[in-house]
This record gives C-alpha cells, sequence and structure tokens, in this order.
C-alpha cells in the first residue's frame, strides 16, 4: 500500500475512534417531586419508588426565581440576555419554575442521562440531563416559551442530533418567542 493510501487510512480510521461514544440511560415513568427544591431548570425527580435525583437541563439556563438572590452576577447576566431589568429577570425564572412544575407534574415524564456531574452552588449532587414530555424536549419547551437562556453544556442528543443541530432548532424556537414577545422577550 503506498505510504499516502496509509496515512490516510491511519488518519480515517484515528477519526473514527477518536468520536465520542454516548451511553445515555433511559429512565421511563419519572414524577416531579413537588415541594423540593427546583427552578425551570433543575428539579428534583422520583427514579424508582424509593429513589430520588436532583437533574439540571442540558442546553438552557432559566433565570433564577425570585426567592434565590443568592448570585447577582447571574441575574445580572440573565437579565441582559433577555433585555430586562434584574426584577423582571426574577419573575421570567418564577415563570419557568411554574411551567416545568406545571409541565411535569402533568404525568411521568422520561429522564435521559449520562450521569454526569452538574455541579452547582447545592451540597446535593446534580446530574446533567435531557427532559422528554410527551416527545418534546423540555430545553426546547422552555425557549419556546421565552423562558430560558441558550446555555451550558452541549452534548449529542439521545436521537444522535448533533449539537449544532439542536443548537440551530433552539435559535428558531428563541427567534420565535421574540417576535411572539413571549416570556422574557415579552413587555
Amino acid at each position: 500500500m503506498p505510504f499516502r493510501s496509509l496515512l490516510l487510512a491511519l488518519l480515517f480510521a484515528t477519526a473514527l475512534q477518536a468520536a465520542p461514544e454516548y451511553k445515555w440511560e433511559k429512565i421511563e415513568g419519572c414524577t416531579l417531586v413537588p415541594g423540593e427544591w427546583q427552578d425551570g431548570d433543575s428539579f428534583t425527580v422520583r427514579v424508582a419508588p424509593k429513589t430520588f435525583r436532583i437533574f439540571r437541563l442540558y442546553f438552557v439556563d432559566t433565570p433564577e426565581d425570585g426567592s434565590d438572590k443568592r448570585f447577582p452576577e447571574r441575574v445580572a447576566e440573565q437579565a441582559a440576555y433577555f433585555g430586562v431589568s434584574q426584577e423582571r429577570a426574577f419573575q421570567v425564572g418564577d415563570e419557568a419554575a411554574r411551567f416545568t412544575a406545571k409541565t411535569l407534574g402533568a404525568k411521568p415524564f422520561t429522564i435521559w442521562t449520562l450521569w454526569r456531574d452538574a455541579l452547582g452552588s447545592s451540597k446535593r449532587k446534580r446530574f446533567y440531563a435531557m427532559v422528554e414530555v410527551d416527545g418534546r424536549w423540555l430545553s426546547s419547551m422552555l425557549v419556546e416559551n421565552g423562558l430560558a437562556r441558550i446555555y451550558g453544556t452541549r452534548i449529542q442528543l439521545p436521537d444522535g442530533t448533533d449539537s449544532r443541530t439542536y443548537l440551530e432548532k433552539l435559535a428558531e424556537l428563541k427567534a420565535k418567542a421574540i417576535a411572539e414577545k413571549r416570556g422574557g422577550w415579552g413587555q
């Protein structure tokens, strides 16, 4: 085999090996734990009869709710993203928390997770996840309703969708929310 062909074959094989393999775990029949610590993008979920986990959404960040004023720099960033006052950002955070509680509290949903640590300020461990409700991603619904900014950790979705493709979809939903003055884009 000529050297150039061998080199190309090695490069191709290396590229195939370098592609990350994601081993998503699918947990069906999850339920929101009402009254537990939660906001629009992080919440406590019952994943089995006596097993609870806190999950944080990939791809989005909802404004802090009005009860959490510990992170003024973060709230300032969130307010700037929507072009609103910090007080309005807190209101959007409250709306996002209610939206998530209503959406996840209506019936069981599916969690897709890689069990990656989502860090955070709490001493309780959180894991990143994609949350599927009636065949839709919760992160998409939040952006579509003007309740979340496109932000955070990106990863190939459980259905194989590339993160760039999903980010383009989120950008389209954001543009629609802006045009329709939904959530943080209103007032």
